[in-house]
């Protein structure tokens, strides 16, 4: 896909994004915080109208001017937003809500707090119309704010990402089949049995997700966000608004780690070890002592798939989530 150079009108990108980030994002969340200390309501704010201003910002395309109704960008791509930041969080003794900046919990004063990171992006398909127009749009942006030490529970510093997707790109598929998927095995289904149906739900750290082949095209850390913020743009990641979106343009790489026994099978039959695995081993071994490896080792001597390699593992069956707030794409 190459982008239309007629719809994007927004230039000097990368000086604007900095500001914007600095302004829209950095600022409030500072004064949010310190409101929430005092106010005991959450201080994530809601990210999916920043999100389209980002997405804006970042590929060059104005808007529509249309809110929640009509094209996100004027060039007609989607815009979905996830925002890991802030999320309420919940004791494990007691089941009372813990903010994010509280280390125990305020109701019983236990330690033990699940730290909530299930936030994704949500795509509501409700007829064929919507479901056309999703297979035939040229590109679906997708915003990420998280937290890049989650896992090791330092919430010092927050990350912005931005991934496109392009539906009817061959090498993209996936997420046409996600989406068809989605539509007449799981929403017509509940809705002929009267039952809630839900939108589909891409999360960014799951196989579906990279299964769709997304190619990054933004990326920042702000340090410190909550005491002495520094935004820090990832110029190696920034793809240019009028850049090509083809082949030369590697999606992100897929962590092994996402793989089960059966899928480790799977690929290690499928693949061609001389030109497909041994190429991307962080260790030359020969096929056969490869297989000796217990499964939950092989992500040590193949850290990562890359498109070629993640090809050859089938979709799972995607999950559906509860759905709140109803939006019909015109």
């Amino acid at each position: 896909m190459t982008p239309d150079a007629n719809k994007i009108t927004i230039f000097d990108n990368l000086q604007q994004i900095y500001q914007f980030i600095d302004e829209i994002i950095v600022t409030p969340k500072r004064s949010l915080k310190k409101w929430a200390t005092i106010t005991n309501q959450t201080p994530a704010a809601k990210i999916g109208y920043i999100g389209q201003h980002l997405a804006s910002l970042i590929t060059g395309v104005p808007g529509t001017g249309s809110g929640a109704r009509g094209d996100d960008l004027a060039d007609g791509s989607e815009v979905k937003s996830c925002n890991k930041i802030d999320q309420a969080d919940k004791c494990k003794d007691c089941g009372a809500r813990v903010m994010r900046f509280e280390e125990t919990c305020p109701e019983c004063g236990s330690s033990k707090i699940d730290r909530k990171d299930d936030s994704k992006w949500l795509f509501s398909i409700r007829d064929e119309h919507e479901l056309n127009q999703y297979l035939t749009m040229d590109r679906v942006v997708l915003i990420l704010m998280d937290y890049p030490g989650f896992k090791q529970q330092d919430y010092k510093d927050m990350r912005i990402t931005c991934y496109e997707i392009y539906p009817k790109e061959e090498r993209m598929k996936v997420f046409g089949e996600l989406i068809t998927n989605h539509y007449y095995n799981i929403y017509l289904p509940k809705l002929t049995n009267n039952e809630k149906t839900n939108p589909m739900n891409l999360h960014p750290t799951l196989i579906q997700f990279y299964k769709c082949n997304p190619i990054k095209t933004f990326s920042c850390i702000i340090k410190d966000i909550d005491t002495n913020p520094v935004i820090q743009i990832d110029d190696a990641s920034y793809v240019d608004p009028f850049a090509a979106r083809d082949s030369t343009l590697k999606p992100i790489p897929m962590p092994s780690t996402l793989l089960k026994k059966n899928e480790w099978d799977i690929l290690l039959d499928s693949a061609d070890y001389e030109n497909e695995l041994l190429p991307l081993l962080t260790i030359g071994i020969s096929e056969d002592l490869l297989r000796c490896v217990p499964y939950k080792q092989l992500p040590t001597y193949l850290p990562y798939l890359d498109e070629k390699l993640r090809n050859y593992i089938p979709l799972r069956d995607i999950v559906s989530t509860r759905q709140q707030d109803h939006y019909q794409r015109r």
